[in-house]
């Protein structure tokens, strides 16, 4: 127990490790620092840091530099398990152009998406996001594991104690629509209902008899916090981009209600997955 003059040293801040990267990797070197039982003040004169500089890292309030790291890593005897957030940390595994789009994510009480083509990324299970980057030009198998693990990282918003809430409205054509081999494809519609089950994730599925062309422009992703919309992100074939003007994000949200308007409501959506796995994924 750390002692101080006249009393005993306040209880740690709790951490929420699936508040940001950087909170995820305080969680863990808290984690390994008690398992060496070290105070933050041992483990900075250790790797030449201040004391201070050591708890905003452990509290997510500073994101720690790759030397920061690798310091911790050999003062802890460690083999990896810090470093391994490095490139969550860093972004390395997101491209330029989506890196301003997972803050805004994490941040927002509410988040409404639209999908045409495929499940939606912060639903998919890793195999099936797994399936589509391999089917992308020129992948590697390293580039298409960071992709797979970085989208995985994305869904922890969802391991909170209050996350956000989800709407997905999908396309009827997705449940159709082979992604890797049977059992991928089989697994990511159980996912799916396995889901509708928490009351923070609802799916409504637009019917192929609505005949509702406005979703075919593509998919968009809106983030709202009590209940007035931040901004959104919307992707193309080249690549996406981040929404924050007043008037383009009216313009999806209106889209958006067109969309959900002609959708099947949830009870009637989860029937229609069922019915489909029933049948068998073709």
């Amino acid at each position: 127990m750390d002692v101080v003059t006249g009393g005993v040293m306040p209880a740690p801040k709790e951490l929420d490790p699936t508040a940001s990267p950087a909170a995820h990797f305080g969680a863990d070197l808290r984690k390994y620092r008690y398992a060496a039982k070290w105070t933050q003040e041992q483990l900075a004169e250790r790797i030449g840091y201040s004391k201070s500089r050591i708890g905003n890292v452990e509290r997510g309030e500073e994101n720690p530099t790759r030397e920061l790291i690798e310091l911790c890593e050999e003062a802890l005897g460690l083999n990896g398990p810090l470093l391994s957030h490095w490139p969550a940390i860093s972004g390395n595994r997101m491209p330029d152009w989506f890196r301003q789009w997972p803050p805004i994510e994490r941040k927002a009480d509410q988040l409404i998406t639209w999908a045409p083509l495929i499940v939606p990324g912060l639903v998919q299970t890793e195999e099936y996001a797994r399936a589509i980057f391999e089917g992308g030009p020129h992948a590697t198998p390293q580039q298409v594991d960071e992709a797979a693990e970085a989208r995985v990282e994305r869904q922890s918003i969802f391991n909170r104690p209050n996350p956000p809430q989800f709407l997905a409205v999908i396309d009827e054509g997705i449940l159709y629509r082979p992604i890797g081999d049977e059992f991928v494809t089989h697994r990511q519609l159980e996912h799916l209902i396995t889901l509708a089950e928490n009351k923070w994730f609802t799916v409504q599925l637009l019917p192929y008899a609505a005949r509702c062309t406005a979703v075919l422009v593509g998919p968009a992703l809106l983030a709202q916090q009590n209940g007035v919309p931040i901004a959104a992100y919307v992707e193309s074939a080249v690549h996406g981009r981040v929404v924050d003007s007043t008037s383009e994000i009216k313009r999806l949200v209106d889209r958006l209600e067109l969309i959900r308007s002609a959708a099947l409501p949830e009870y009637l959506s989860v029937q229609r997955i069922k019915e489909r796995l029933q049948r068998g994924v073709e």
